[in-house]
């Protein structure tokens, strides 16, 4: 896992331009999204939609933003990260049967979506 580019906090106005466009888009169950990027339409799955929109609120709220792509098997380190808790408590988890494992030789791997499923378990704390 690694940070390919960060997006640094944006000024006020283009903040309260940004939660006032939020603000407009509706939460829909559709197959597809469609996103216009400078004219151009596309066809998005509602995931990549979801994605945009986290990006854009968190950008609103003056905040920055590190992206960077995530293979679906992890390492240790890269779940521990996810998690935000440490390689030892994310070896406990695994050891446990609590987060499942694929063994690559003797090295853990970790499914990003079972990473993610666990994750979700735990209310995020403001």
């Amino acid at each position: 896992m690694s940070i390919d580019h960060i997006v640094s906090a944006v000024d006020g106005d283009a903040a309260e331009r940004i939660k006032s466009a939020l603000s407009e888009i509706a939460t829909t169950s559709t197959d597809t999204t469609t996103l216009v990027f400078d004219g151009v339409s596309i066809e998005i799955p509602p995931s990549v939609g979801d994605a945009v929109v986290q990006l854009l609120t968190y950008l609103a709220a003056g905040d920055s933003v590190a992206l960077g792509p995530v293979a679906e098997l992890l390492t240790t380190s890269q779940a521990a990260e996810i998690l935000g808790v440490s390689d030892t408590y994310v070896r406990k988890l695994a050891d446990a049967g609590k987060l499942p494992i694929e063994l690559r030789g003797t090295h853990r791997r970790f499914r990003l979506d079972d990473v993610m499923a666990y994750r979700e378990q735990f209310p995020k704390r403001a």
